[in-house]
């Protein structure tokens, strides 16, 4: 059996240990042996929890040891992953068991589905991507590696996202848009163009800002 660690101990590491408690391989696969944090003192006041067990920088894999990331930012994020990839460290994908996920779809290495997320017929998930609580990824999207989808996001089908593109809380990617790497797409958007890469979209329709 892997032993997990989870890169971060903030409050969406904390989730992202009791999404891990309850997804597909606990304690069948894996178990849970901690967090990594460069705070070692993340935790204080939080009962419950497992232990920080060192720096992302400074720990040194483990031969049964599993990743996964709970860090938000998404830059912060490749960034941390990448460390640990350098030092030959594996990562895992978890998927929580309310997640409906379409038998055709593909979901990349590293990635968190989280509750009652959907990811339709002949959708694309890259690597390290995040799909929040609720979101849907209809059929025939593809999201970029180290994406991220907060909560309640709509991908209509046959959207892009690209790589390390954030698309925060309930907005929604119209029918065959583009959204271009680096890019962000602000809080309850509607995006009927395609966004080109590094730019922040916000509004309905959304428009660059």
């Amino acid at each position: 059996m892997y032993n997990l660690l989870i890169l971060g101990a903030g409050g969406f590491g904390r989730d992202i240990y009791f999404l891990a408690k309850e997804a597909l391989g606990y304690n069948t696969e894996y178990s849970i042996k901690g967090f990594l944090d460069d705070n070692l003192e993340s935790l204080n006041g939080y009962e419950g929890m497992p232990p920080i067990i060192g720096t992302i920088s400074d720990y040194e894999p483990q031969k049964d040891d599993l990743f996964v990331c709970a860090l938000g930012d998404v830059a912060t994020k490749k960034r941390c992953v990448e460390t640990v990839l350098r030092k030959g460290g594996k990562f895992t994908t978890l998927i929580h068991p309310t997640a409906s996920i379409a038998p055709d779809s593909k979901i990349g290495n590293g990635c968190v589905i989280m509750h009652r997320a959907t990811i339709g017929s002949d959708a694309v998930i890259g690597d390290f991507a995040l799909v929040q609580v609720a979101s849907i990824v209809a059929h025939d999207c593809r999201v970029g590696n180290f994406s991220r989808l907060d909560c309640f996001t709509v991908m209509v089908g046959g959207t892009i996202i690209k790589e390390e593109v954030t698309v925060h809380t309930s907005a929604v990617i119209n029918h065959h848009v583009i959204v271009g790497k680096k890019a962000q797409v602000g809080a309850c958007s509607l995006v009927i163009r395609n966004v080109k890469d590094g730019i922040t979209v916000f509004g309905i329709p959304a428009r660059p800002i």
